[in-house]
């Protein structure tokens, strides 16, 4: 990045932090529960229409995308920031400034880089800064837990063959994912005899029956490089206190940073509902979603110019694994990785926070990153 450019950015991105802080607080007061994006969607189209991106578009998944200086010649560059959020209950969302904290459930997973990229396609046409490349801008639908990254699935799907990288504008701006973590999910579902828990004392019980299941997985050991893990979100059924459970279910989540390791784990835990079942117990598993993991993409030239501006900047730069928008292009060989534009708290939680003192810095460092030489 020349001396005269960055020194022009960084100004403005100073001068107009309260800008920032103002869309970060708009963008997280909109509910966009995974799935039901379609308002903030249109906010955000509307807003890029009013800077002037008149080629920002909806696409048939949902994503609101905006091509600058695309060129069918050469390669697209993604920078994307997912829109939807882990919020299902919430309904009316008012953000908070303490000092120099900023609360507001998703402020930081993922208002802050949606407002981010958002304020830098603001910044690119108010100081009419040229593209160092074809830049694919989109800000995604279904990132976050049974979206099953359908937003990025459908852009990767589309520009297929056209993409040099992606960067996916998500989590902590020290935080740099350059591996994707893979996982399946399932919802396994458990029907048995049942009945009266008094006349039919013995027969089978679903509830039963899914603890057993869920007992023999804790028990599965699993390696810790690469990390592989499982977990049971959520479980339920029975009718009453005296009922012998008819009916049960629950779901399972796997994950690991290997896809050998991945499908092992799957093989074990399917092998588990297998053994399970019998002449009075049904077990059905149903895929509710998966991720891939990485697939050899270990060095890029984004990994060097991403450490060389923080090295710059006297920061150490750790690389970790995560399951992000990234996971796609990284599952098809494509250099990809994700970092976000601020510091803070309780993500996926009601309690979410944001340090303000961290924006300035993270937006110089997207700056920096974006129009590097």
């Amino acid at each position: 990045m020349n001396e005269a450019l960055k020194k022009e950015t960084f100004s403005y991105i100073e001068r107009h932090q309260d800008r920032l802080v103002d869309l970060i607080c708009t963008i997280s007061s909109i509910p966009s529960p995974t799935g039901q994006e379609q308002k903030k969607a249109e906010w955000i189209l509307q807003y890029l229409h009013n800077l002037g991106a008149a080629e920002a578009y909806i696409d048939r998944a949902g994503n609101v995308l905006f091509p600058w200086h695309v060129d069918a010649s050469r390669p697209v560059l993604i920078y994307n920031a997912h829109i939807d959020t882990v919020f299902n209950q919430v309904d009316t969302i008012t953000p908070t400034i303490t000092g120099n904290i900023l609360a507001a459930p998703s402020c930081g997973d993922n208002s802050s880089c949606t407002a981010g990229l958002l304020f830098l396609i603001g910044m690119i046409f108010e100081l009419h800064i040229a593209a160092p490349a074809g830049i694919l801008f989109a800000f995604n639908v279904g990132e976050e837990g049974l979206g099953n990254l359908k937003g990025m699935r459908h852009i990767m799907e589309t520009w297929k063959n056209k993409v040099a990288s992606v960067i996916a504008v998500d989590g902590k701006s020290d935080a740099i994912v350059n591996v994707a973590v893979g996982s399946r999910r399932y919802k396994v579902a458990v029907e048995a005899e049942g009945g009266h828990s008094w006349m039919h004392f013995g027969n089978a019980n679903a509830i039963a029956v899914a603890a057993a299941m869920i007992n023999e997985l804790y028990a599965l050991k699993v390696p810790y490089y690469p990390k592989t893990t499982y977990n049971i979100g959520t479980i339920s059924g029975g009718t009453t206190v005296n009922s012998i459970a008819a009916y049960a279910e629950f779901t399972i989540d796997l994950r690991s940073e290997s896809k050998e390791a991945l499908l092992q784990l799957d093989t074990a835990c399917s092998a588990i509902i297998q053994r399970a079942q019998t002449d009075t117990i049904k077990i059905t598993a149903t895929l509710l979603g998966e991720r891939p993991c990485s697939s050899s993409v270990m060095k890029a030239e984004i990994y060097d110019r991403i450490l060389d501006i923080r090295r710059k900047h006297g920061q150490d730069t750790v690389f970790i694994a995560s399951s992000t928008d990234a996971n796609i292009a990284l599952s098809q060989g494509i250099p990809a990785m994700s970092f976000g534009i601020c510091r803070g708290k309780g993500a996926h939680t009601v309690q979410e926070t944001l340090e303000l003192d961290s924006l300035v810095p993270g937006m110089q460092q997207l700056t920096e990153f974006i129009f590097h030489e």
